[in-house]
């Protein structure tokens, strides 16, 4: 049975109601973990008998005190607890039962599980936090449908539709990868469901989001119990335990000496790592005194709980310097911090001290060696409802009778997670150690089948061409066995689009598929002659298509299929004299492949990305002439230490056949082409390369891969048979940047110049103007 008990705190309805306002500003507050067990049955405790089902089971006399260690939260300050940790067992001090919150409970869960400080150490220092927390490598492991659909720069965040309203994920950073490191972490002592037969006592702090009180968790999943006492309101979703919405544990108790006392403690050793007192200049702004306030209402607690330590207990409180609650990437520099600390306590310390072979005897019996691969007797697939379970089964790829260890089934559930329709992707080994079953309990997206999306770009330069684009998308997956996909997508601006569209696989394997679709798009473009606009058209298109497919694993898809419809080109303004089509037919056979082994849309560290496209234009679809239209394009990004080099080829031919207007090559623009306008050269034909070094000049946020930098780009490329009759030599270009990917998207500043035209300042911001070339993301 799970114990579940709840202590009203002071302060503790003001406290969450600011909290709850301040979930944006509390984001660094959070601290990862990672999750696998499901939800054991269990009953809530209340208050009334606190004391009955919170006292320890009685344990055998002993002539020592029993040490209670209390490790508080911080999110990553709290790394410095395993500098702590380090001193105690070099001080041969024995610890009876831990009590944590937050990354309190992270470390100290790890610890009670049967690691000892040196084991949990390398094991701290091994986590990939960027992984964890920003899903570095996730989108590697993506299907290439969720690439091509989601080539947006500029953000993630995904909304559902249910019942007709629009919901918000319950929180906006997924504990996917943080729930499988707390596995990891714990897994020595697997399958323990009361954290008093964990080789040391163990308690997890969290808070009932309902009622504000504290919850002191004592047994069920010891991943999810971890988990539940990190699970920052907005940021992290909650934990729900017996009908209980558990939010963060430092809200209630953030150094619980009081649950210690309770647990097993005759002594206590509490650690702090609180905030840093601002300065007079960080307190000026209305935001930074806002979040200030829900500090100084945890610091209250806090403080109370370390002033009822006795004589005879021992306080830590580190000073962590710069280091604050978000600071993942400075695990390695918080963790001597915490050395310090208790050294300089170690006078207080060494009352608890053992002697050797004492210690040795008491550390043989508390630790735990690591778990070996296992052979998977049998694999269940539960908490579906509408993916189907042999598609599940089939990216999960794990057969009865494999070996594995721990870290391969977690990399093959993270594929399953990978495909988007969940929120978390959970696995279990249960019966026979020799031979367990491998359960996956999927926990399918709290908003629904249909997801929404928005996307805002915006372009602006020191010539007269300025544009915007703001879009939103909507998919409903599953409307079939099958794992058929409805989409559509809206666009307004200097690129007007409106798609729709039926994606539906044709095997359980997801490898085939057919999409029909309808696609109508209107888009204002400038004509050029010899670098000069002197026309503007609205070129249009609507037509019809249906395509047949190959998936490649997450890395390649081919297409081919047939469209139908019209198209427009009509002058806006323009003289009479200059070439319009109005109401011409428009059809062909079309056949594209696409490679993306990028590990994120900008600014990527590494993979490549490589299209190809070809065109038919044919009467027997209702075009007006037939032509040929082929185009690709490859990028490599090369990571130079923080620097990055990226390589660019592209280039088009009409096979000695004549493009319509509509369907000229186009070259020109920020990404294209810096330097030149936006479509300022179109042609027959083209080819172009770009070679660019961004040096690193600041990191914004290392777990979400959000760097500022500065480079060059040079570029050079020819278009050939010009709709503007010139025949000009190549043009080049050159441009410095200042730019990378922020909390509000990608943001590039660019001074370039080309040889034909002249200086250009240009700011970008968000999703990438289109540019009607094979460089758009929507291609």
């Amino acid at each position: 049975m799970r114990t579940v008990r709840k202590h009203k705190s002071p302060l503790h309805a003001t406290r969450l109601a600011v909290f709850v306002m301040l979930t944006g500003l509390a984001a660094n507050a959070a601290a990862p973990a990672r999750a696998a067990d499901g939800l054991p049955s269990g009953s809530t405790a209340s208050t009334a008998d606190r004391s009955r089902t919170a006292a320890a089971p009685a344990r055998p006399a002993q002539s020592r005190p029993r040490v209670g260690l209390v490790l508080g939260g911080g999110g990553a300050k709290g790394a410095a607890h395993v500098g702590v940790l380090r001193v105690l067992d070099e001080m041969r001090i024995p610890i009876d039962c831990v009590v944590g919150t937050s990354m309190g409970a992270l470390v100290g869960g790890a610890y009670a599980s049967g690691r000892d400080a040196e084991d949990l150490e390398k094991a701290m220092l091994a986590i990939d936090w960027g992984e964890t927390i920003g899903f570095s490598s996730q989108r590697q492991r993506t299907p290439m449908r969720r690439k091509l659909a989601g080539a947006t720069f500029s953000n993630s965040l995904e909304f559902g539709v249910r019942n007709g309203r629009m919901t918000a994920p319950s929180g906006f950073i997924k504990t996917q990868n943080i729930e499988q490191t707390i596995h990891y972490l714990v897994a020595r002592s697997r399958g323990i469901e009361d954290f008093d037969q964990l080789p040391i006592r163990y308690r997890a702090i969290a808070t009932d989001m309902q009622s504000g009180q504290m919850v002191v968790l004592a047994s069920g999943n010891l991943t999810q119990a971890m988990r539940a006492s990190m699970a920052v309101p907005g940021i992290f979703s909650p934990v729900v335990i017996d009908d209980v919405i558990l939010g963060d544990g430092g809200l209630a108790r953030n150094v619980p000496v009081d649950v210690a006392r309770e647990t097993c403690a005759d002594v206590v050793i509490a650690v702090a790592v609180p905030n840093p007192v601002p300065t007079l200049e960080e307190l000026q702004s209305p935001l930074t005194l806002v979040g200030r306030t829900l500090v100084v209402l945890i610091g209250a607690t806090e403080k109370q709980q370390l002033d009822s330590l006795r004589p005879e207990d021992t306080g830590i409180v580190i000073d962590m310097g710069d280091i604050g609650s978000g600071s993942f990437d400075k695990t390695r520099e918080a963790i001597p911090l915490g050395r310090a600390a208790a050294l300089a306590h170690r006078d207080e310390l060494a009352r608890y001290s053992l002697p050797e072979a004492e210690y040795l005897a008491w550390r043989s019996s508390v630790s735990r060696d690591a778990k070996g691969p296992v052979t998977i007797g049998e694999v269940t697939i539960t908490g579906y409802e509408r993916v189907n379970p042999d598609f599940i089964r089939h990216v999960l790829g794990i057969q009865p009778g494999e070996v594995l260890d721990e870290r391969k089934i977690a990399e093959r559930v993270n594929h399953v997670h990978a495909l988007g329709d969940f929120d978390a992707v959970h696995y279990v080994l249960r019966g026979d150690p020799a031979s367990p079953t491998l359960e996956v309990r999927v926990q399918e997206q709290a908003i629904g089948s249909t997801v929404v999306r928005f996307d805002l770009g915006m372009y602006v330069g020191t010539s007269s061409n300025t544009a915007f684009t703001l879009g939103g998308d909507v998919r409903r997956t599953w409307i079939n066995q099958r794992g058929g996909e409805l989409h559509g997508a809206l666009r307004v601006g200097r690129t007007s689009a409106l798609e729709a569209s039926l994606y539906q696989p044709l095997d359980p394997q997801h490898e085939w598929f057919v999409e029909p679709g309808l696609n109508l798009q209107r888009s204002l473009e400038d004509l050029y002659v010899d670098g000069e606009a002197v026309a503007r058209y609205d070129l249009s298109h609507a037509y019809g298509y249906f395509d047949v497919g190959r998936v490649f694993g997450t890395r390649a898809e081919l297409r081919a299929g047939i469209r139908s419809g019209w198209q427009w080109a009509e002058r806006e303004i323009a003289s009479p004299d200059l070439p319009g089509q109005e109401d011409e037919q428009y059809g062909g056979f079309s056949l594209r492949y696409t490679m993306d082994t990028r590990d994120r849309n900008a600014l990527f560290r590494s993979g490549m990305l490589a299209r190809a496209g070809y065109f038919r234009g044919d009467e027997l679809l209702g075009a007006e002439s037939e032509y040929d239209r082929l185009e690709g394009l490859v990028t490599w990004g090369l990571p130079v230490g923080d620097d990055m080099v990226y390589l660019r080829a592209a280039g088009g031919t009409s096979v000695n056949s004549d493009l319509p207007l509509y369907d000229l090559f186009v070259l020109g623009g920020p990404v294209s082409f810096p330097g030149l306008e936006i479509g300022q050269l179109r042609g027959q034909s083209y080819w172009s390369g770009q070679a660019s070094y961004l040096y690193k000049v600041a990191d914004i946020s290392t777990l979400f891969g959000q760097s500022l930098y500065a480079g060059l780009r040079l570029s050079a490329g020819d278009v050939g048979d010009r709709i503007d009759g010139i025949d000009a030599d190549p043009v080049y270009s050159a441009a410095a940047l200042l730019g990378g990917r922020t909390p509000i998207g990608p943001v590039a500043l660019t001074v370039a110049h080309a040889s034909e035209g002249g200086w250009q300042l240009v700011l970008v911001l968000g999703r990438p103007i289109e540019e009607r070339s094979i460089t758009d993301p929507i291609w």
